[in-house]
């Protein structure tokens, strides 16, 4: 695991300085604490930043070159089928001098070229140069769980695992864009290929691109299918699904040093810490963590998980110091991100590393096989929209003379939505902001220049989603759009922000590919969420974690914004030199916070997204 960078000039005359990929290093330091290379000829420059894990020694130090030195590699991620891929180019008559797997990556480049992609199983993201061509390729996994951002400007391309680094080069611009900052709104994160700034973009999942002659061609080499298999049986497809997990555990667990797990006490890292156990080794060290006495439950199962698979089980109970420790979160994404879960995934992280290099979390199962509760929900509204339109209209009638409490506004919502089209009721459920909220909360030029030109995301996904029926196409939408934008967005900084490898086993793509087949009704049934990884565990999980609601880290947002963190809100946001108010009204932000002081709305996430967003320009305004 590592950080990368680097840039090319198109115009071969314009030497490459190499301070600025070391400026662009330093900025990544954090996710490669063990080492740090540069490579620079002519008009290109790469550097790396590395986290020792397989073949830590100075074997797989980079930027790698290949052994007639032709091409040069960056890569950060791990191969985890680099030993069959080694066996086989062995067998063509290549011959490796390390144990690690960038070399192996590197001889596959150059033995298939872009074709090695399909081939390789892994998380990565990296830059392959060929100097003979002055041509620049870059990669990202299927999934897109490790990043990689970009910048084209004036022909001269520049990359990075981490916005800040590619700011820091000076190369791209750092203008704030007005439409992806309505999508943060939106949906607390900028979906890709969208940064916050106009002049950055990122590569998407699946996706590779090619530089050359001051032209960048990208292209997707995989994209997730609907291939629905009605021969499925709950039976049966569990029994697939228990040996697809058996073996992508056993991918996963390859490590040269200390590897560990995430248990939060849900079935699915209940399930990989399972068949971390079951494969052998020394007692694994799991961790989790929970916030006063908002995690009873979820650190009670936990506990049961570890005592169950004897692990050498650490926990941490805490109260965060947030207003200390926020900058530090919002810092490590480079723009703003507003998934409070980012708190709790920092502070199990910390805990983690205190211990162990690698650890495996259960990230993933919740988009595959239906765990999200707004799918649940999107779901039943389905079946209400079935309902004689005269009867839901007397139901909106009555729900109009009620109360106006959170309670009431959510059945309101529900009705609400089966007026809508099942697509928007999803987009819906996945909203933060509203469409009305944003108008009211931008300053009026703002709020026109977020909708000039600007690109539907959420509708781009739902166009490339051809041959999905509703149902299914909700969990396509979560792990094309929300899995890469949000989750493994989390997932990444938050590890690498204290140099801890975090990997996730139930995105291996053969799984992926493995639930895009399985009808809907095997994986939510209406009362059941995630029923064919419940039925694959089953016979390993303690009888507790089956039956008990969906776990994870998150964090008493409600509550505290209605105690310290709300003054805290008031002394950032509502200032009077608060630079958020160069884009948003003041007066809008005081009513958000108003409402949920007074019981009158829950608006938690709403004022977490402005404080998050407040102070991210603290910090890039500088």
């Amino acid at each position: 695991m590592c950080g990368i960078c680097g840039f090319l000039h198109a115009n071969v005359e314009h030497i490459a300085d190499p301070s600025i990929a070391m400026r662009m290093a330093d900025a990544l330091r954090h996710r490669g604490p063990d080492d740090a290379g540069c490579w620079n000829e002519g008009s290109t420059a790469f550097a790396h930043r590395r986290l020792g894990v397989m073949d830590p020694g100075p074997g797989g130090q980079q930027p790698w070159q290949s052994a007639d030195t032709r091409h040069v590699l960056v890569f950060n991620g791990e191969i985890y089928n680099f030993l069959d891929l080694r066996r086989e180019l062995e067998g063509a008559g290549y011959r490796f001098r390390t144990r690690c797997d960038t070399e192996v990556l590197a001889a596959a480049l150059e033995k298939w070229g872009e074709s090695a992609l399909p081939r390789l199983n892994g998380m990565f993201a990296f830059a392959w140069y060929d100097r003979r061509e002055h041509r620049l390729l870059l990669a990202r996994d299927r999934l897109g769980i490790k990043p990689l951002y970009y910048a084209l400007n004036n022909g001269t391309l520049v990359f990075a695992s981490e916005l800040d680094a590619i700011r820091e080069s000076g190369l791209a611009s750092t203008t704030i864009s007005p439409h992806a900052l309505r999508a943060y709104f939106t949906y607390l994160y900028v979906p890709e290929p969208d940064t916050i700034f106009e002049g950055i973009q990122q590569i998407r999942p699946g996706e590779l691109a090619v530089f050359q002659d001051g032209n960048l061609e990208k292209r997707r080499y995989w994209q997730l299918r609907s291939r629905p298999r009605n021969d499925w049986t709950l039976d049966s497809a569990a029994e697939a699904y228990r040996a697809l997990l058996e073996d992508a555990i056993r991918l996963h667990r390859a490590s040269d040093v200390p590897l560990g797990a995430f248990l939060s006490g849900g079935v699915d890292s209940a399930s990989v810490v399972a068949l971390l156990s079951r494969q052998g080794g020394s007692p694994l060290k799991t961790f989790t963590i929970g916030f006063d006495d908002a995690h009873a439950d979820e650190l009670r199962y936990a506990r049961i998980a570890a005592q169950h698979f004897g692990t050498e089980h650490f926990e941490e109970i805490c109260r965060p110091d947030l207003v200390s420790l926020l900058p530090e979160l919002v810092r490590h994404f480079g723009g703003p991100f507003a998934d409070s879960s980012a708190l709790p995934m920092w502070l199990v992280s910390r805990l983690a590393r205190q211990q162990v290099t690698v650890a495996l979390s259960g990230d993933g199962g919740d988009e595959l096989f239906a765990g999200y509760t707004w799918c649940h929900m999107n779901w039943r509204v389905a079946r209400y929209r079935r309902c004689p339109a005269p009867l839901r209209g007397l139901i909106g009638s009555l729900l109009g003379l009620l109360p106006g409490t959170p309670g009431i506004e959510k059945i309101r919502r529900f009705h609400a939505d089966a007026a809508l089209n099942p697509r928007e009721s999803f987009r819906r459920r996945q909203t933060c902001f509203t469409e009305s909220q944003c108008s009211s909360l931008f300053q009026e030029d703002f709020a026109r220049q977020s909708k000039k030109n600007a690109i539907d995301r959420f509708l781009e996904h739902a166009e490339t989603s051809e041959g999905w029926n509703d149902d299914d196409w909700m969990l396509f939408q979560d792990t094309s759009m929300y899995l890469p934008g949000d989750i493994l967005t989390k997932v990444d900084r938050m590890s690498m922000a204290h140099g801890l490898e975090a990997r996730v086993p139930l995105l291996d793509y053969r799984l992926v590919e493995f639930a895009a087949t399985v009808p809907f009704s095997l994986k939510f049934d209406g009362h059941t969420s995630k029923r064919v990884m419940k039925q694959a565990v089953s016979a390993l999980l303690p009888p507790e974690l089956l039956r008990q609601r969906k776990q994870g880290f998150s964090i008493p947002l409600q509550r505290w914004f209605r105690e310290d963190l709300g003054k805290h809100f008031e002394e950032v946001v509502l200032a009077p030199d608060a630079r958020s108010q160069a884009y948003m009204n003041p007066g809008a932000a005081r009513a958000f916070l108003d409402k949920h002081r007074s019981f009158r709305e829950n608006y938690g996430h709403h004022l977490w997204a402005l404080l998050v967003f407040e102070t991210w320009l603290r910090q890039v305004k500088g």
